[in-house]
């Protein structure tokens, strides 16, 4: 019986050539298969869509980690990783390093820092916030209310950090700080920037503001308003929702109360800007004017 060889060798090498395919098959099957597990894990089960949308435009990746980051999985996720030490305890300390800060800087007293770390930091509010704490050293242990909280850390010059800086000055001087915001991203914000002497409160300010001017024993030292943001084009609904914190507040003011609202005189807008309404208050009672710029600073 005559064999050709070549035929012989030519057709092992298509069998093997088979079987590596075959291998690589399963192996591509068995991956696939990891990754949709993955992706059911991160996606609310989702990962056959995902992965059908992936496949009908591989270069629109975007809207698909938007919605894996969105997904209820990864938020629950999230909470338990984050609330794993609930049975730890002890001091909340300021975190320095979040908001841009040397290590150098925990180890000054504050108006020291303030000087060298701060004020350069600061910008347009510089003077404004010197001014604040100047004033605020003749209260003793300083009750300091803020609404519109830290939101973004170490955004020094684009919202000045009020609350870390109100934290740490009322840390020294055995004060307390009460800051308000309505968006939780904020508060999460401020909860990691600061220490145990500030309590954040997730809520409109004007109803927060209300409750502790029903259940502080105290007027405050300090009123910071900056909550609703400034629409340049339209500053009304801003002048009007600190006007009505104004109200709200009532039970929380007192002779020698600090009441600073931000974002005032704002270019190319002029004077006015969110302490529009406020300032016309303030002019009718006659309260001392501590400084004018971007920040206004009043003193009953």
């Amino acid at each position: 019986m005559n064999m050709d060889y070549s035929e012989a060798a030519s057709g092992t090498d298509k069998r093997k050539a088979c079987k590596k395919s075959d291998t690589g098959s399963v192996s591509a099957q068995v991956d696939l298969l990891i990754l949709a597990k993955l992706l059911d894990g991160v996606s609310d089960g989702n990962s056959a869509s995902i992965l059908d949308a992936l496949k009908q435009s591989p270069a629109d990746i975007d809207p698909l980690i938007n919605r894996i980051a969105n997904s209820r999985a990864i938020e629950q996720r999230k909470k338990l990783t984050q609330t794993i030490d609930t049975m730890e305890s002890g001091r909340i300390d300021a975190d320095f390093a979040y908001v841009g800060l040397p290590a150098e800087a925990q180890e000054m007293d504050f108006k020291s820092a303030y000087d060298v770390h701060l004020r350069s930091r600061l910008d347009k509010r510089a003077d404004g916030f010197a001014v604040i704490f100047d004033r605020l050293d003749k209260h003793p242990r300083p009750l300091i209310v803020e609404t519109g909280c830290l939101r973004v850390p170490d955004n020094w010059a684009g919202d000045g950090q009020s609350t870390f800086q109100f934290d740490w000055y009322a840390r020294e001087r055995q004060g307390s700080v009460f800051t308000i915001d309505i968006n939780s991203a904020s508060i999460d914000s401020a909860r990691r920037a600061c220490s145990g002497t500030t309590s954040t409160i997730l809520n409109d300010s004007r109803p927060a503001l209300h409750a502790l001017g029903q259940n502080c024993a105290r007027p405050a030292s300090l009123l910071y308003l900056d909550s609703f943001d400034l629409d340049l084009n339209d500053p009304m609904p801003s002048a009007m929702h600190h006007a009505t914190e104004m109200m709200a507040a009532r039970g929380l003011i007192g002779e020698g109360t600090i009441i600073c609202v931000d974002d005032f005189d704002v270019p190319p807008l002029g004077a006015g800007g969110k302490g529009l309404i406020v300032d016309q208050f303030m002019a009718s009672i006659g309260a001392r004017l501590l400084y004018l710029g971007y920040q206004k600073i009043w003193e009953l």
